[in-house]
């Protein structure tokens, strides 16, 4: 019998091997073949009651094929021939009844071409072109709408009309069993409140057994197949809806909602489908990355809730939360922070936990920051609990308030939940912010589907295991921030609140400094005190790149050496300059060669190269002849960030061809 690996929570340098690796390929195709007629239906492993239909892709790599037998409808996904979902059930209950109509013959109903150009903050706006293909299956008076890709497909049930109360799902994602899951855990409660798990991985069929909490998994799950290859199962475009959980069983996850049994009502048309779930393939980290099919599922924004868009403005933040002492939020030192931020150049301050406590007048204390900040072009944010907020009377007279007095965005905490309830609250949130012009950023609340396109108010959420774990006697180890970018940010931007140079756990200071650059948000708020960064000589070095530091990016290319939980190395470009991070997961120093072709003429560029040196930074010029292919040594768990500035003068200084 072949021995199950489970790596358990806490990853060392040589955890990231799994047994699986060893199989030989044929023997794994016989295993998964045997697991799958034990696993479906005995009518389905000896007949079929009619022949599948198949919906492809633009090209036709990927196929889904959809079939029906007396236990109901399946669905598997191939790419290029070979399954990679295998024959998985569907199906939704509607108060104790099945929605789909299992004696009614499948019938393919229309299919349509549909491109599209996805215009998303994140990437400074910069057009991506998607094309897939829909189809529309009906099962006599029910529907289920497919979207296939050449890299993932998608699918979602349509609801009936009126108020309809939700009792289960039966849609499954049934895997071969050997395949590398990437997952996140905590050991209590808030797993599934506030998605704030550590990023670790073990085989696909342990899933069900490995978490302390119980089989149910948040989303994503992230997979690496026989051929390295990637497969990620999500949902995007949740509105109006119970959240997805994954429950894992065996080789099979099935979706699983927070309310269970109870289930919950739905009001059409509000929303007339259910929102989608997603099956992502990508043939390597650089198409894991850039995967955008999460994004292009969600609708654009109402033009009329969004006519204006200039509030809508990407930065930094200071803040002083994480690092707070016995001058936080004291009005002085909240000036402080402001004349600070604009000395850095960054856009923002946030005002969090306890303002309106400590403050005996907050309005005009908050006003006289708000002008004060104006005087040196910082805007201010602030944050609230939303348990405050849930009655949209008080909400709606909050916002207003915060209109009045100037504040740019709001951050809202302690959702806890992914329940229908907390759904409906978010979006209630976001149009009621963008009807005053204000952005907002959620904490305490479950990972992105892909919102930030359809209200592109919300500039960053949380829903993230991110650096005030720091200050909670859970330090984020190395391993976790080299999963990141492959995982949780597949999904859209996180609120890590990264660079947290003073408590930065079992990192170095470079690999904080990386940090700034891998996890991606449109409001990039930094952990360290900006006094911190302005009076300590040791963050000298990197003051010039600070104020430098982008929040958006106009291309992002995964070096090959990358690998999830073990290295993160990504060269983004914003504008015309290119920046080159890297994080190293393992307790041992790694020295890699970065083959920076792609760039173009790299004699057009200026490169300095930021690392490690004693507590410290070393800050040293690369050549032109050492661009191409440069030379980097990481320490244990440390990082670098190579930047390379466009030379003045030069009209591109790059090459825009696509990285493979």
């Amino acid at each position: 019998m072949t021995q199950r690996s489970n790596i358990s929570p806490g990853l060392k340098s040589g955890s990231l091997l799994y047994t699986a690796a060893t199989f030989h390929v044929r023997r794994i195709a016989l295993i998964a073949l045997l697991q799958l007629l034990l696993l479906l239906p005995a009518p389905f492993a000896g007949q079929c009651s009619a022949q599948p239909l198949v919906l492809k892709s633009p090209s036709g790599a990927v196929s889904v094929q959809v079939i029906k037998n007396n236990q109901g409808i399946f669905y598997s996904v191939s790419k290029n021939g070979r399954t990679l979902i295998q024959p998985s059930l569907l199906g939704l209950d509607i108060s104790g009844k099945s929605l789909i109509e299992t004696a009614s013959p499948l019938k393919l109903v229309k299919t349509s071409d549909i491109k599209d150009a996805l215009q998303l903050l994140k990437n400074n706006y910069t057009p991506i072109r998607v094309g897939y293909k829909k189809y529309a299956v009906h099962m006599g008076q029910s529907l289920i709408e497919f979207a296939v890709f050449d890299n993932g497909c998608a699918f979602r049930y349509q609801l009936p009309p009126g108020k309809v109360h939700i009792t289960g799902e039966q849609t499954r994602f049934v895997l071969n069993g050997d395949e590398r899951a990437w997952f996140f855990e905590r050991t209590n409660s808030w797993k599934l409140k506030s998605y704030a798990g550590l990023w670790m991985q073990t085989r696909s069929d342990s899933l069900d057994k490995i978490s302390p909490g119980g089989p149910v998994q948040g989303k994503p799950v992230v997979l690496q197949l026989a051929d390295k290859s990637y497969l990620f199962i999500t949902e995007a475009a949740l509105q109006g809806y119970s959240g997805m959980r994954l429950r894992a069983g065996g080789n099979a996850l099935s979706v699983d909602f927070t309310e269970e049994a109870e289930g919950f009502d739905v009001q059409e048309p509000l929303s007339s489908f259910t929102p989608w779930r997603v099956i992502g393939l990508a043939k390597n980290l650089n198409e894991l990355v850039n995967h955008p099919v999460i994004a292009t599922l969600n609708p654009p924004p109402d033009p009329e809730l969004y006519k204006e868009r200039n509030y809508i403005r990407p930065g930094r933040a200071v803040w002083s939360w994480i690092t707070k002492d016995d001058r936080y939020l004291d009005p002085g030192f909240e000036k402080e922070l402001i004349t600070a931020a604009a000395e850095l150049g960054f856009e923002y301050t946030l005002i969090d936990d306890g303002w309106e406590q400590k403050w005996d007048h907050k309005w005009p204390g908050l006003k006289k920051l708000i002008d004060f900040g104006k005087t040196k072009k910082v805007g201010v944010w602030v944050w609230k609990d939303s348990k405050f907020l849930r009655d949209s009377n008080y909400r709606n007279a909050f916002l207003d308030t915060l209109q009045q007095l100037g504040v740019a965005g709001i951050k809202i905490d302690f959702m806890n939940s992914e329940a229908k309830a907390l759904i409906d609250f978010e979006t209630g949130f976001l149009k009621a912010a963008a009807k005053r012009k204000l952005m907002v950023n959620f904490h305490g609340c479950q990972t992105s589907t892909g919102e930030y396109r359809t209200y592109p108010n919300e500039l960053t959420r949380e829903g993230i295991r991110g650096m005030e774990l720091n200050i909670m006697n859970e330090p984020l180890p190395a391993s976790h921030n080299a999963a990141l970018p492959f995982t949780r940010f597949i999904t859209g931007p996180g609120d890590y609140t990264p660079g947290l140079f003073s408590k930065k756990g079992p990192t170095t200071n470079a690999h904080q400094l990386a940090l700034l650059y891998l996890m991606e948000s449109p409001l990039q708020c930094i952990a360290e005190n900006p006094l911190t960064l302005l009076k300590d000589p040791r963050f000298t070095p990197i003051l010039p790149l600070l104020r430098k530091l982008p929040v958006t990016w106009d291309e992002r290319v995964v070096l090959p050496q990358s690998r999830i939980g073990e290295l993160a190395i990504i060269a983004k470009r914003n504008g015309r300059d290119w920046y080159v991070a890297a994080v190293n997961g393992q307790e041992r120093a790694i020295t890699q060669t970065l083959d920076l072709s792609f760039i173009g003429d790299l004699s057009q560029y200026n490169g300095t190269l930021f690392n490690d040196q004693d507590d410290g930074f070393s800050c040293a010029d690369v050549h032109p002849e050492q661009r191409g292919k440069t030379t980097i040594t990481l320490q244990p768990s440390g990082g670098m960030v190579l930047y390379l500035e466009a030379k003045p003068g030069t009209e591109n200084g790059r090459n825009l061809k696509k990285h493979k």
